[in-house]
């Protein structure tokens, strides 16, 4: 699924074939009937981009600059900050965020974007019927495998989680039927594949499936598949570590760093629900991207920050919300098997 500009490998899955199917596609919606807590109980804080660089951070909301300094500089690199509150200050001609504990920063550097409200499906009460996969661009249907009609077909939007019915090569390529005349690029989908079970996982046990070529994580106890979304896993360049781990460690909020300023440079505050599983390599929500089902990140799991809460407190060790947790003999962690 993920490089659209190579075949994927001559895997089929079991193939689902309807030849009666009708010209609509069958598609998942959102399930209202579960209410998620509010936003800022998944996530405490509001978030911004520091998209103007450098910028002054000083200690108070001054309305007049001259002869104060900074505390610090933000510059370098993709940085966000987390806002202690979400108002806006006005101080004489200034207008100032509150970032930190004695932080502040102009609003003129600052940029404002939705967190996604993207979250996988939850299948503990009811499994899916059939093969299913999440679209991970916006995609235009064709009336034929093979040929691709823009603008002549149905328009699905990104994360639609939609039903496939039939599975066809054409010329090394992977098509995929939603409905009747109605088919798209399989590398423009990424799906559920239902994995066995890894031999050294307990036959009771939880553990996370992370499969990289398709982008997607599922969750299983036992045998049983309780949760399916998309994830965003290490860059090319930045390979997220494949083989068999266990959940070493959990925090819910930490900051994030690395690379190297003026190239690669990061710094992300108040990143929510790691869960450790390789040295730093953790899955962790992600405020910054609404891009779940591509790879994107340094190396870690990213996840939706709705996925990421629902994982937090599914997997072990159990751990509260305000210390970081290692698992031990009482307390083990959740297995996370990661593949290609």
């Amino acid at each position: 699924m993920q490089d659209l500009a190579k075949p994927p490998p001559e895997k089929t899955g079991a193939n689902a074939t309807d030849s009666n199917a009708s010209d609509k596609v069958i598609k998942i919606l959102p399930d209202t009937s579960f209410k998620w807590p509010e936003h800022r109980d998944i996530l405490p804080y509001n978030y911004a981009q520091v998209t103007e660089q450098p910028a002054p951070v000083y200690k108070g909301a001054w309305n007049n600059l001259e002869g104060k300094k900074p505390v610090k500089i933000l510059d370098g690199g993709f940085i966000w900050v987390s806002l202690e509150s979400p108002l806006a200050i006005k101080s004489g001609k200034y207008t100032w965020y509150y970032i930190n504990p004695n932080e502040f920063l102009q609003g003129k550097y600052l940029s404002f974007f939705k967190v996604s409200t993207f979250k996988g499906v939850d299948l503990a009460q009811q499994p899916l019927d059939g093969i299913y996969g999440w679209l991970v661009l916006d995609t235009y249907t064709s009336a034929v495998p093979g040929k691709q009609e823009y603008l002549d077909g149905e328009l699905l939007d990104k994360h639609t989680l939609v039903k496939i019915l039939e599975i066809k090569f054409v010329k090394g390529q992977k098509w995929l039927k939603l409905a009747k005349g109605k088919w798209v690029d399989g590398r423009r989908v990424a799906l559920i594949t239902h994995p066995e079970r890894p031999a050294k996982i307990p036959e009771d046990a939880k553990w996370v499936d992370i499969n990289l070529y398709e982008q997607v994580l599922e969750a299983f106890e036992g045998d049983r598949m309780v949760y399916a979304t998309l994830i965003s896993s290490g860059l090319p360049e930045f390979e997220t570590p494949t083989g068999l781990f266990r959940i070493w460690g959990k925090r819910a909020m930490a900051k994030m760093s690395g690379g190297t300023k003026g190239i690669d440079y990061y710094f992300l505050e108040d990143v929510p629900y790691h869960m450790y599983f390789f040295n730093g390599i953790a899955l962790h929500g992600a405020y910054w991207h609404n891009n779940f089902g591509m790879k994107q990140s340094h190396g870690c799991v990213n996840l939706a920050p709705r996925d990421a809460f629902w994982l937090f407190n599914w997997t072990t060790p159990r751990a509260p919300r305000d210390k970081f947790v290692k698992s031990t003999p009482a307390n083990p962690g959740t297995y996370v098997y990661v593949h290609h």
